[in-house]
């Protein structure tokens, strides 16, 4: 009996140097997300949705802010503001961190849900996904992420290997589609008719995931410097926007005036390029990238030498190109 449950325990432990072997190959083709569970906690961050995390570069903010700011942004199902994104938000930050900067990216569906009752946060979509269940956020590598988060075999994560997408150690999930006109206008009406036909209909403001930007705000606060940004989108997807929070900057007012400043760049949407009229291409990503880092600096330099800047100011701040 005792050779019995030895040979068990041994092939258990065979099975679980396995399991972690196939872990540590895990990379940036894996998934969209995995890499960010799997590095340090971080002193500055960029957050949002699918938006910031293909649109903003950290590599270009370090470039002209001289800082490592980490991607932290996700899905619009993954993560909008709420209890479950703050949490892992609060996982992700280094604890002592005093001097950050902290870009938050906003828009009306982060703070919309896809239910009736808006503010029932037991319905809130992102509950089942990767953001909830994954509370150990700088594991390298993370078998708790996979074992919940992963949905095929195992072994494939040797094999899968996207040409399509790279998420980047810094967070940017690098995606490389077709930019021809036929395939972009295709892509955009697709996405306009998504978010007009199946999202709008459904999707309600929540004035609870609204607390919960404010208390994001107020927990980065206590960290460094948090600024807003609305990230430019076609002007098509634009005018489904209006229809859900006609008056977005009037609806996000406090939060506005409790951050260092807000930069809403849809007044420029005709000036970049789309994947899809949701997501910036690359090339556009790079020249919001150093747009907003550029407005950053600025108010650094303003900081440092004492000068007060209004935070309603900054919504002139589209001459920093």
């Amino acid at each position: 009996m005792r050779r019995f449950i030895f040979q068990i325990l041994v092939f258990m432990f065979f099975l679980s140097g396995v399991f972690i072997w196939i872990c540590s190959k895990a990379d940036g083709y894996t998934d969209p997300f995995y890499i960010r569970f799997t590095t340090p906690k971080q002193e500055n961050l960029i957050l949002g949705t699918s938006r910031a995390a293909q649109g903003l570069q950290p590599a270009v903010f370090q470039t002209i802010l001289n800082k490592q700011i980490y991607n932290y942004a996700f899905t619009i199902a993954h993560s909008p503001f709420g209890s479950t994104y703050l949490k892992s938000i609060k996982n992700k930050i280094k604890p002592n961190t005093k001097n950050g900067t902290f870009i938050i990216t906003v828009d009306p569906w982060s703070l919309s849900s896809w239910t009736d009752i808006p503010n029932d946060s037991l319905s809130f979509r992102e509950l089942k996904l990767c953001l909830s269940n994954t509370n150990i956020v700088n594991l390298n590598p993370n078998p708790f992420y996979l074992l919940k988060n992963w949905n095929d075999k195992y072994y494939k994560i040797l094999t899968n290997r996207t040409t399509k997408m790279f998420l980047h150690t810094n967070g940017w999930l690098e995606v490389n589609f077709d930019m021809d006109s036929i395939t972009v206008q295709k892509k955009t009406e697709d996405m306009v008719r998504t978010y007009r036909q199946d999202h709008l209909p459904n999707t309600n403001f929540s004035a609870n995931r609204y607390t919960s930007l404010v208390e994001t705000i107020s927990f980065l606060e206590n960290h460094g410097k948090v600024y807003l940004v609305r990230l430019p989108i076609d002007s098509q997807l634009m005018e489904v926007e209006k229809e859900l929070i006609p008056c977005f900057t009037n609806n996000i007012q406090n939060a506005i005036d409790m951050s260092s400043g807000y930069l809403d760049l849809t007044k420029q949407n005709d000036n970049f390029r789309y994947i899809d009229g949701n997501h910036l291409s690359k090339d556009s990503g790079k020249i919001v990238s150093e747009i907003i880092a550029k407005w950053i600096r600025t108010d650094m330099a303003l900081t440092r030498n004492n000068i007060f800047i209004d935070n309603s100011a900054s919504n002139n701040q589209n001459n920093l190109q």
